[in-house]
């Protein structure tokens, strides 16, 4: 026994081993990934922007406000006989819009101050007109570093009116705008645009035809209000393959962890048997260090289900009487056929030899009847089932001193006196009994040794679901 113990005494300490490698189990290959490789996967991976894209501005940034000047003339239907520098006037324009990407935005444009007609008569105007703007050469810019020249194709529609008249037919409006960036808030503007409107805008012509047109050349400033500039988007190609990476180690680890929680669970098995079978033998002093080292925290002196755990107390006080081989005898000088002993208050007669008991056991026997102490099995409510099979595991040793040393068992099933009626509690005790006595027998104990009795409902315990148990006690030998 010894020999079998030290065998297997190495086997948990292998598990306290720190591991230097990872093995990664995914289908059927094997990967081993170092610690160098998953701390190197671990650490924060940098930002990489993607080029040439950005994201859509808030509502608050790159707002701008443009005031601007030049000519423009009126090219109506009938045309007049003037050429085109004759034909010139004065015009004044002022814009507000916003920039939703660097490639598209919108404004809000309004124009006007002189025009002549068809009669080359002078007239004053005024365009309001909304417009969609395109910067052609958005894509020119690089990195932090914008593109310093712009060209703007824009279209739009308003409203013209004109204030001799009084007309304000429907508008559109067209044309190109160069832009080039003196600082990241001030810009230069230079402005070819359009309007077309109806012929009868000048009161010469039909009303639903087009064919009245205002063309003018411009040039200006623009001043860029709140944030300027626009918000890189990071690549989220690294994080999502680091992710993925992550979920896979993730998922072997735990794999792995499983792997060990069975084996721990196996090997502390292992250490509850032989610590059991050392104590049977009486050389539990001897590897008590070795044993707690090997099982640290792990046992708990409670069951799972909160019943005592059976420390085989009164199997190690049989055993250490047992072990007197051969039973010391007293001599008839101290100990006489005619001396009365006294237990439970009834007298019983001593036999002529009386067995001398090792002053090192735990518990003396408290009845004549019986040696050690008892061993109890908790039962589920109203079933003759056990709370938890690992207390069948105290069967074997039992099992084993009463067949070496011939002992006879008698078992006492009981149940709890609060549930239940007195007949059902008297059967279920006998059920329980009689289980228990099944289990020894199929541990080689003769049916001729096994005593059966029932208790019925009992309150002897606390709580009260330690009253549901069979009792198990070894009958003292008869000589």
């Amino acid at each position: 026994m010894k020999r079998i113990f030290l065998l297997m005494l190495p086997m948990p300490m292998a598990f306290s081993m720190n591991v230097q490698a990872y093995h990664v189990d995914i289908a059927d290959t094997v990967c081993v990934r170092h610690r160098e490789y998953f701390k190197e996967r671990w650490e924060t991976v940098q930002p990489a922007y993607l080029t040439d894209v950005v994201s859509v501005s808030t509502w608050k940034d790159n707002w701008f406000l443009s005031v601007s000047s030049g000519t423009s003339a009126f090219l109506g239907s009938p045309l007049g006989c003037e050429d085109l520098f004759g034909r010139m006037k004065p015009i004044l324009a002022v814009a507000a819009g916003k920039w939703f990407t660097p490639a598209i935005g919108g404004r809000l444009s309004y124009q006007g101050f002189r025009f002549k007609d068809s009669r080359l008569e002078t007239q004053s105007y005024q365009f309001c007109h909304a417009d969609l703007l395109w910067n052609v050469l958005a894509g020119l810019d690089r990195g932090n570093t914008p593109c310093r020249w712009s060209l703007i194709p824009y279209a739009g529609a308003g409203i013209i009116h004109h204030k001799g008249n009084g007309h304000h037919p429907f508008a559109l409006s067209y044309g190109v705008q160069g832009r080039y960036r003196l600082t990241d808030r001030f810009h230069l503007l230079a402005e070819l645009g359009g309007a077309t409107t109806f012929k009868d805008f000048d009161s010469y012509g039909v009303s639903n035809q087009f064919g009245d047109n205002l063309v003018g050349l411009t040039a200006g400033i623009s001043f860029t209000i709140g944030k300027t500039g626009w918000r890189k988007v990071i690549d989220p190609v690294p994080h999502i393959r680091q992710n993925e990476e992550l979920a896979v180690h993730t998922l072997c680890l735990a794999g792995k962890n499983r792997e060990l929680q069975k084996s721990n669970a196996m090997n502390l098995a292992i250490i509850a048997e032989l610590k059991k079978i050392l104590e049977l033998e009486g050389l539990l002093d001897r590897y008590a260090d070795k044993l707690s080292g090997l099982s640290g925290n792990a046992e708990s002196e409670t069951t799972s289900s909160g019943y005592p755990r059976n420390n085989y107390s009164g199997l190690n006080s049989l055993r250490a009487r047992l072990n007197q081989s051969p039973l010391t005898e007293v001599g008839d000088s101290t100990a006489s056929a005619h001396s009365v002993a006294h237990t439970n208050g009834q007298a019983v007669s001593q036999r002529q030899h009386t067995y001398h008991w090792d002053s090192d056991a735990s518990q003396s026997v408290s009845d004549s009847l019986y040696v050690g102490a008892p061993i109890y099995f908790f039962f589920i409510l109203n079933t003759d089932r056990l709370t938890d099979t690992s207390q069948l595991i105290n069967l074997d040793g039992i099992a084993r001193i009463a067949n070496k040393h011939g002992l006879h068992i008698r078992v006492s099933g009981a149940a709890d006196n609060a549930t239940g009626n007195e007949a059902l509690n008297k059967s279920l005790g006998l059920y329980r009994a009689e289980y228990i006595k099944v289990q020894l027998i199929k541990r080689a104990v003769p049916d001729s040794h096994i005593e059966i009795v029932s208790e019925g409902g009992i309150d002897d315990y606390s709580p009260n679901e330690a009253n549901r148990n069979a009792c198990v006690r070894l009958l003292a030998p008869q000589n």
